[in-house]
Order: structure tokens, then C-alpha cells, then sequence
């Protein structure tokens, strides 16, 4: 399980970086904050394979940081977004 985690949490939280900073709508932008919570749960992994607890508790913390961001950006955000393309085409 550390083996798999070495890779998946360095490569979801550079992948998740890329998606949040690119900014291309909330759907991407959401997507993003998921490969984070990915990162974060692999880093939580790699700090309990390795005894170290800052790392649990940065990553535990970050997750829940993450979860609102998928709560925004894919809940609240994504409701904004139809909401705005809805009231644009009925005004075309």
C-alpha cells in the first residue's frame, strides 16, 4: 500500500495544482480539489506507513479543506453556472 501511495500522492497533487490553477470552469476546477482529496488520503497513507504524525494531521486537515472545495466548486458553484446558462439563453 506505501509502494502504491509514493506515486499516487505526488502525482494527484500535482495533477490536482494544475487543474485548480488553470481555472477553466468549475467542473475542471472541482475535479481538481477530488485529485486533491486523492493526494491528501495518499500522503495520510504515506505518513502512517512512516510514523509520522504531522504529516496524518496536515493531510487529514487538507482533506476536509478539499471536501469544501468539491462542495463548491461541483455542488454550489456548478448550480451558479446552469443557473447563469439558463437565464443567458433566455434572454437570447
Amino acid at each position: 500500500m506505501e509502494h502504491v501511495a509514493n506515486w499516487v500522492a505526488p502525482i494527484a497533487t500535482t495533477l490536482a495544482a494544475l487543474l485548480v490553477a488553470a481555472n477553466l470552469g468549475a467542473r475542471i476546477t472541482g475535479i481538481g480539489f477530488i485529485a486533491f482529496a486523492v493526494g491528501s488520503v495518499g500522503w495520510m497513507v504515506i505518513g502512517a506507513a512512516t510514523g509520522q504524525a504531522s504529516l496524518i494531521w496536515q493531510n487529514a486537515v487538507l482533506l476536509l479543506v478539499n471536501i469544501l472545495g468539491v462542495w463548491r466548486w461541483l455542488g454550489l458553484r456548478a448550480r451558479y453556472d446552469k443557473g447563469a446558462a439558463a437565464a443567458t439563453r433566455a434572454t437570447l
